[in-house]
């Protein structure tokens, strides 16, 4: 058996960096920027752009706004449950991996037989043909099965048909409530689509463990395990088993790693279970204690989350606050902090960065 390759701690952080576009800027679309990420969280609206604006050259709003109105990229629950963008060419076979996963899961709550499941099912595929409010669509769910889906009646749908969010949802402020429609494209089965899913993973965010391939997707270890197909194996410093697309790269370890500033949610910074390859343990703390599963945003330097920032706008003037965990660096942190203050306050007279202490103790 041939000997596994060892990576050091710092060609994990850099590998991931590199293959985030967090390590030297893309000059890619945006549409193909969301499919080399796998997904993009979007619970939080201006997040997708933030890390876009992250992660490309002279990315503009109007572009992933565009990309959305023409199904480029679309909208919808997928992994863990949660939002996100995707690219048009992968929502049927995430959908299909996500959907049997979450599906079993809210089928294990709600006690219908069978055959009154696929009744119900059938009726809001019909249903959801035209775009509907979620408040129609919980209605009608209600209407449809009785009592036993009380509670979780919009779930049962959104986890039971390959739902998408109908524009301007998903646009860069947008907030409220929204409409959705089904994307009646053929679903490939939950194995393939479960497949898709791995292989973009670890494409996007390897060399990484089970585990870690898991906590993105949501998908069950035994399932992970069934649609690896070929991989590479590889190890780390402290011996654990890691996965990899085959000839992925890995850059050197004097690679330069600059700073990015990354918002609320970014994929780099929810993608694995082990996150020290990005994260700290003081911002690990930190963000234990933030209520609702809050992910802060975030600047990176070197590799690591160095501080948490947000801002502010007064009058003519807009402010990016920072706030350094202990031992981050803010070498380079201002220029970088005015880039995304521009890109957030472009109609702003005067931008300006301020220290402000708001971070963990």
């Amino acid at each position: 058996m041939p000997r596994r390759r060892v990576l050091t701690a710092r060609e994990l952080t850099l590998a991931l960096l590199h293959r985030q576009s967090l390590l030297a800027r893309g000059s890619m679309s945006a549409p193909a920027a969301v499919r080399r990420l796998v997904a993009v969280q979007a619970q939080y609206s201006p997040s997708p752009y933030l890390g876009l604006h992250a992660r490309l050259d002279g990315f503009a709003i109007e572009e992933l706004e565009r990309a959305l109105r023409r199904g480029t990229v679309v909208k919808a629950t997928l992994m863990r449950g949660t939002l996100h963008l995707v690219h048009r060419a992968d929502h049927a076979a995430f959908a299909a991996a996500s959907l049997d996963q979450l599906g079993r899961m809210v089928r294990g709550r709600i006690k219908l037989p069978d055959a009154e499941h696929e009744r119900v099912v059938a009726e809001l595929r019909a249903f959801c043909e035209q775009p509907r409010a979620t408040d129609d669509i919980r209605a009608r769910s209600r209407e449809l099965a009785g009592p036993p889906i009380e509670g979780a009646a919009l779930d049962y749908a959104r986890v039971h048909l390959p739902l998408v969010h109908v524009p301007p949802s998903g646009a860069w402020r947008s907030f409220g409530k929204f409409s959705l429609v089904l994307r009646d494209a053929p679903l490939p089965s939950p194995g393939e689509g479960a497949a898709a899913l791995v292989r973009a993973y670890l494409a996007a965010y390897g060399p990484a463990t089970r585990e870690d391939v898991a906590m993105f997707t949501g998908l069950r270890l035994g399932v992970v395990d069934a649609a690896l197909g070929d991989v590479r194996q590889l190890t780390d410093t402290e011996g654990r088993d890691l996965l990899d697309v085959p000839r992925a790269p890995i850059p050197a370890e004097d690679t330069a790693a600059p700073v990015r500033f990354l918002p609320r949610f970014d994929v780099a910074l929810v993608s694995h279970r082990d996150r020290s390859r990005i994260t700290t343990p003081t911002y690990e703390a930190f963000r234990r204690g933030v209520p609702n599963g809050e992910v802060p945003a975030a600047w990176i330097a070197d590799g690591q989350v160095a501080g948490l920032w947000r801002h502010r706008r007064e009058g003519g003037t807009a402010t990016m606050e920072l706030s350094p965990l202990p031992g981050g660096s803010t070498d380079g942190v201002e220029e970088e902090a005015l880039r995304t203050l521009r890109f957030l306050e472009p109609a702003a007279d005067e931008l300006a960065v301020d220290v402000v202490y708001f971070g963990p103790p």
